[in-house]
């Protein structure tokens, strides 16, 4: 089974004659070629709204991670869709093509970032997403005996590297600021928590990276370093909930509503229990 796949969805004939055709070809170079020994390619028309069905392409690339390429021409309400579900976990590309040579073009560029780490986040949004899913990981709700974190602790592991720990407390500040998170001060140094009066906020932040706090989001964007998402999907960032079925690869995310979507709706296996 091959490692990576590209996802490829263009227009119908009627929108863009030829389009079939191209990435037929486009599919028989890729099969051809030893430097894609790793990779397939899954193709897929819109439909005669140029649109798709984003649930199953969403689970699909959870399922094989690879980029994304929607031929322009597509639905923008589908794109920004998806787009939002996969900012954090693969590259979507839309590019205009006029025949094979550009689709290809397309599909190779489309590997080239995927290889080079894309997408890439600002470093301090991506290490924002981390300490909310440590605290939260480690059951650390303001209000609670011990729900408190060391502010010295929260770039020592469990989620969150230690050479992250010259931004860890300015972006525990930020967090502050905008209420996500709580802290008191002992022996004069500061412990931080969830506040449990942002719940959802703090559950959409560590399930899937979404600020729903505009202002948080733009000042965490500003951070000029940045860093590949796929840090936020690797198992020590994530909650590594999990399923599993007999003769199945293990799947594991990071929020178990994301594990359950992912078992309810594979279109490549229906055998995942939860």
């Amino acid at each position: 089974m091959r490692a990576h796949r590209v996802y490829l969805l263009h227009p119908l004939e009627t929108y863009l004659p030829g389009a079939a055709a191209w990435a037929a070809e486009v599919e028989a170079l890729l099969r051809a070629d030893e430097g894609w020994g790793e990779w397939d390619l899954v193709v897929t028309p819109y439909d005669d709204q140029n649109s798709f069905a984003v649930q199953p392409l969403f689970v699909r690339v959870l399922n094989k991670p690879g980029p994304v390429v929607l031929v322009e021409g597509v639905q923008r309400k589908a794109l920004e869709n998806l787009r939002g579900r996969l900012r954090t976990r693969a590259v979507v590309m839309v590019p205009a093509v006029g025949d094979s040579t550009d689709l290809w073009g397309a599909v190779a560029e489309a590997r080239r970032r995927f290889e080079s780490g894309e997408p890439f986040l600002p470093r301090k949004l991506v290490v924002a997403v981390m300490i909310v899913r440590k605290l939260r990981k480690g059951n650390y709700w303001a209000g609670k005996e011990k729900g408190y974190l060391w502010q010295d602790d929260l770039a020592k592991g469990r989620g969150v590297d230690e050479r992250y720990a010259d931004i860890a407390h300015v972006v525990a500040n930020d967090l502050l600021q905008h209420e996500v998170l709580v802290f008191k001060t002992s022996q004069g140094t500061k412990k931080y928590a969830l506040n449990p009066g942002r719940k959802p906020e703090a559950h959409a932040i560590a399930d899937d990276g979404t600020f729903r706090n505009r202002k948080l989001e733009e000042i965490l964007c500003r951070d000029t370093e940045e860093l590949s998402a796929y840090l936020l999907n690797e198992p020590r960032a994530a909650q590594r909930f999990a399923i599993q079925g007999r003769g199945l690869k293990r799947f594991e995310c990071a929020a178990a509503a994301e594990a359950v979507e992912h078992a309810r709706g594979c279109p490549e296996c229906d055998g995942y229990e939860v």
